[in-house]
């Protein structure tokens, strides 16, 4: 069983510092950003999100659990649209720790989720990735998800 805690000030460092660069090499590997702006450029963005930490409105984050083993075994942060006659939630980031995968938590975790979020009231869930990230696509094709949208780029230089 999955356990969602409200992640801590200490834990909501700590998942920054993994989280900033891994946002940054994203865009550079998608060829949006230079490698000499990304991490000047995920930081401010980061900084805009979290305004007040881990607190701030609509954004939530939380430490992921395997309840049964009492281990922490990844972390999620996901925003509420509040502009939507739906309630919709974005999943904004989602991981299990490196020694816990391929054990089944992403399946247990995004199942989780969407009793969590049903509790909640909330209609529907949406998320985002890099197309060149083909184990996430298949990942959240097995758990219902199915492409709405996919946004192209071309470089020119």
């Amino acid at each position: 069983m999955i356990r969602f805690d409200p992640m801590t000030d200490a834990d909501f460092q700590m998942y920054l510092r993994k989280v900033i660069p891994e946002y940054a090499a994203e865009y550079v590997h998608a060829g949006s950003w230079h490698p000499d702006e990304a991490m000047s450029r995920a930081r401010d963005q980061f900084q805009r999100i979290f305004a007040h930490g881990p607190q701030t409105l609509n954004q939530t984050l939380y430490t992921l659990w395997d309840a049964e083993k009492n281990i922490k075994i990844g972390m999620l942060w996901y925003t509420l649209d509040a502009s939507r006659k739906r309630k919709t939630v974005f999943l904004s980031d989602f991981f299990i720790f490196m020694e816990f995968h391929r054990k089944g938590y992403e399946d247990l975790v995004l199942t989780a989720l969407d009793g969590e979020l049903r509790t909640q009231g909330v209609e529907r869930l949406e998320l985002n990735l890099f197309w060149h990230n083909t184990s996430e696509r298949e990942m959240y094709e097995k758990t219902g998800f199915a492409p709405v949208s996919v946004y192209y780029g071309k470089d020119l230089s």
